[in-house]
């Protein structure tokens, strides 16, 4: 009897360099899609950053208007007049939140972010909505925008954000005299104008000294 043999077919050489091309070709296009993933990971996290920076300087402005009403309308308007919130005792006088004309510098994973806002008038039509050209202007309703953009170390700009809200003006301080008891100058006017300071003592019908508080009659 002959003894049986066994054959067992193998790769050959050609199939061998097919299944490394077509691995190469699969790696080659994995690492491309993952480098894509990681830089758009990197750029997204980046206008993140800028955001909240955003947010932040908004967030500041409704305090600086919060305070006085003046303090965002009585300043240069439009694109190119650049203000930054800050909130130190050199910058503002006081330990409060005021505007500072420039840009502001902060640096945050190994970038360099600046960011300013600028303000704008508003204008309203008849039907009291705000538009784009024509209408009335309404000294009530600012336009804030607010802008950040990222530098790399050479200052080359990678990207930049935007924002914008609309602000209205809702306290209006008035005069209440409550005390006509000593004379003096008269309250001062503006939003934080000094009340109760007492009524104008040029008007000699009211009493001062003897009875005072007192209306006098005059023949």
């Amino acid at each position: 009897m002959k003894p049986e043999t066994y054959h067992e077919k193998g790769f050959s050489l050609f199939e061998v360099l097919i299944a490394i091309s077509v691995f190469a070709v699969v790696s080659v296009v994995a690492s491309q899609m993952i480098g894509a993933s990681l830089e758009m990971n990197k750029t997204s996290g980046r206008k993140t950053v800028a955001v909240g920076f955003a947010r932040e300087a908004m967030e500041a402005t409704q305090a600086i208007i919060t305070e006085k009403w003046h303090n965002i309308y009585n300043v240069s308007k439009g694109s190119s007049n650049k203000y930054y919130p800050a909130n130190t005792v050199v910058a503002c006088g006081a330990a409060k939140w005021c505007l500072v004309a420039g840009e502001e510098t902060v640096t945050a994973n190994d970038l360099t972010y600046k960011r300013y806002l600028y303000i704008e008038n508003v204008a309203r039509n008849t039907s009291g909505n705000i538009v784009a050209s024509g209408g009335t202007d309404d000294p009530s309703t600012q336009k804030i925008t607010v802008v950040v953009l990222w530098q790399d170390s050479a200052s080359t700009e990678l990207g930049s954000v935007t924002i914008n809200n609309y602000f209205t003006r809702s306290r209006n301080a008035v005069a209440s005299q409550t005390s006509w008891v000593s004379g003096g100058s008269s309250p001062t006017a503006g939003e934080n104008g000094g009340f109760n300071t007492g009524f104008s003592s040029q008007d000699g019908n009211i009493d001062t000294t003897s009875i005072p508080g007192s209306l006098k009659l005059t023949q």
